[in-house]
């Protein structure tokens, strides 16, 4: 471990009376290991705005030619 880094950590975990080697052991379960946000109430409120849909080959052809005369 970089010796910036561990200085790092040993100052957050003073913060937050814990140890160094406590974070390092909470890590993997806060990055990896947690359960998922649940996205259902937002794809659903995203769903409930009823956007037009899009037809990509237009929108496609449009950002070409928006950007054709860009530097």
């Amino acid at each position: 471990m970089d010796p910036d880094e561990f200085k790092q950590l040993r100052a957050l975990a003073g913060r937050g009376k814990t140890s160094v080697a406590e974070l390092i052991r909470c890590a993997p379960r806060e990055s990896y290991l947690k359960a998922p946000a649940d996205r259902k109430p937002l794809v659903e409120a995203i769903l409930d705005l009823k956007l037009p849909k899009i037809d990509w080959k237009k929108a496609k052809k449009e950002i070409k030619a928006a950007h054709a005369g860009l530097p």
